[in-house]
């Protein structure tokens, strides 16, 4: 009884090394074994064009080969994975049955005269077809009964289509020895668990897997002067660094924070690729068209220091609020990918520039907060950010800001807490940067609230009669509710005796919370509102104690009226308001030209 030498050693004896071409993939089988499909595969699909793609995949890789050919480049594809046979030379497919299907079919269409086959396990009519092809009967037949045959005669109708004017016998040469693949063993008890994980419900493997399978095997092609355990060490670490950054990336946090869109990867690969829908087949053409060792480990290379750049721009407390801030603001993928392209393009250059690349950062988050869109702030459009800072000025200047534009009076106020985050100093000895992360938890569940209630307060028609905030008439049991009137809400500045009016909506009368805690609020009085806020302490829940600038407004007595004892002091928000236009016009001056140095 002959003795079956194992895959392992045939592999390492023939062979050794991972990656193997195609004529030594046939040679394993020692001219009397079969490449077997086993029963938990399904059949086989290849010439099936899907609807996002704009070819099939069949007519795709004949492309691929019909490129590289007048050159003998070598194509190299994605990985094969099996399991040997004790008892024969057979091989058993785990993972690469459609594609070592698609190159039986194009050996015997090219008239290959060595011994060949392959064989599914429970598909006795697929068999039959693939012992006995018959080249003139490849006729399309909606009625065929069977899909795997189906797809076999499309298969080979698209060769005759496309390699039709080719030197058979040279093209089958060039094949044979430029088609390569890595090429994987496993114990055969491993196989179905390993299939199940490859392709669990039978799902297609995702972008970005094929693109980390693609890396993985070009980091692993033969070299002189590189031994097959240093191979094997570089793809372990390889592999190792990938998974990091999978991890990193699918934290709930990151997720949510940088608006990945359940991306396996986050921003990683579309910003190494520069294109906000990476493909496999995108990625591989421009990022790896060298299909080389060198190509390669440089795309790991600038995947790691893209990864450091994002990750310390997120640990810094100052620059994550600023990205946590445009996220927000820039409220689509291709918005967001323009701007983290645009930024990370700028942080990944030397250390020599990473301060101008922060204070860039910072003109971006002051100019997106008032309207200014992407290309302008990239072109530092003085123009486009005179005109934005006026309209959103006109905005924060209107007494009926809360009704009129909240989203301005949002950004406005999300602002001046993050400013109060951004200038905290944290003692602890591993905080390197000064600030704290603000937490952006709370835009699902904003809210503005009116610290004098608008419920409270009225306001006179032109014609004279009694309205509420909403300018609704006022009965007299409402009337009777009624602690301040709009017209009476002035202020006279001391410095130069200008009289500024406010009202129940306008900004010196809002201020940021959390929804829930908005609701506890409801038509409470200064000193209820600041006594909940500051001393109920029991209520656990109450999270709007972290937002520093509502913290502060909460915090000023001048809201209580002193000379009368009245809970409210009718200057208070026509004050608050000059205050928080002083802030702005500091904050956003009129602009002749940018100073970036």
């Amino acid at each position: 009884m002959e003795i079956i030498e194992s895959l392992s050693n045939r592999v390492k004896d023939e062979i050794n090394r991972t990656t193997i071409s195609l004529r030594e993939y046939i040679g394993l089988l020692h001219n009397e074994g079969s490449f077997v499909i086993p029963d938990y595969q399904r059949g086989y699909v290849w010439g099936q064009r899907k609807k996002d793609e704009p070819v099939d995949s069949v007519t795709y890789l004949i492309g691929t080969l019909k490129d590289a050919y007048p050159l003998k480049k070598d194509v190299f594809l994605q990985g094969i994975t099996v399991h040997g046979d004790d008892k024969s030379y057979d091989i058993n497919l785990v993972d690469g049955q459609q594609r070592t299907t698609f190159f039986y079919l194009l050996l015997i269409f090219l008239g290959y005269d060595g011994v060949l086959r392959i064989k599914y396990q429970i598909r006795k009519q697929s068999n039959e077809f693939l012992s006995n092809i018959d080249l003139d009967s490849i006729s399309k037949d909606e009625n065929e009964a069977f899909q795997d045959v189906y797809f076999f005669k499309r298969t080979l109708r698209i060769f005759t289509r496309e390699l039709d004017a080719y030197d058979k016998q040279d093209f089958l040469n060039f094949i044979l020895d430029h088609v390569k693949f890595l090429f994987v063993i496993i114990p055969e008890e491993q196989a179905k668990i390993v299939f199940t994980m490859m392709n669990g419900n039978k799902a297609k493997m995702t972008d970005e897997e094929l693109i980390k399978a693609e890396l993985l095997r070009c980091a692993s092609l033969k070299h002189d002067i590189i031994k097959e355990a240093e191979h094997s060490e570089m793809r372990s670490r390889l592999a190792r660094e990938w998974d990091y950054w999978l991890h990193w990336w699918n934290n709930d946090s990151i997720v949510k924070f940088f608006r990945t869109d359940a991306r396996q990867l986050g921003w990683l690969l579309p910003l190494i690729a520069n294109n906000n829908k990476t493909s496999f087949k995108d990625f591989r053409n421009r990022m790896l068209s060298e299909q080389s060792i060198k190509q390669s480990k440089a795309v790991f290379k600038r995947m790691r220091l893209l990864q450091k750049s994002i990750e310390d721009a997120y640990n810094n407390p100052e620059s994550y609020n600023y990205l946590g801030m445009i996220l927000y603001i820039r409220n689509n993928s291709e918005q967001r990918f323009a701007f983290l392209r645009w930024f990370f393009g700028q942080n990944n250059q030397n250390e020599e520039n990473h301060a101008k690349s922060e204070k860039e950062l910072k003109r971006y988050y002051d100019w997106a907060i008032i309207g200014v869109n992407h290309e302008d702030i990239v072109s530092g459009n003085i123009k486009a950010y005179n005109g934005a800072r006026r309209d959103f000025l006109t905005a924060l200047e209107s007494n009926l800001l809360f009704i009129q534009n909240y989203e301005v009076a949002y950004k406005w106020l999300l602002r001046q807490n993050i400013k109060q985050d951004n200038q905290i100093k944290q003692d602890n000895k591993d905080q390197k940067c000064k600030g704290r992360k603000f937490n952006f938890n709370i835009e699902p569940a904003r809210s503005l609230e009116h610290i004098y209630p608008k419920s409270k307060i009225g306001h006179k028609s032109d014609d004279g009669e009694s309205l509420g905030w909403n300018d609704e008439k006022l009965d007299s049991k409402h009337l009777s509710e009624i602690k301040l009137w709009r017209e009476d809400m002035t202020w006279t500045c001391p410095e130069d005796n200008h009289v500024y009016h406010g009202s129940e909506h306008c900004i010196g009368n809002l201020v940021l919370l959390y929804k829930r805690d908005n609701s506890k609020f409801n038509d409470a009085d200064f000193k209820q509102k600041n006594h909940y806020f500051f001393r109920d302490l029991d209520d656990e829940a109450f999270e709007s104690r972290h937002l520093i600038h509502t913290t502060m407004i909460f915090s000023d007595v001048s809201w209580e009226d002193k000379n009368t004892g009245s809970a409210w002091n009718k200057e208070q928000v026509p004050h608050r308001k000059y205050e928080e236009l002083k802030c702005f016009y500091e904050e956003y001056p009129e602009l002749n030209v940018i100073n970036n140095e």
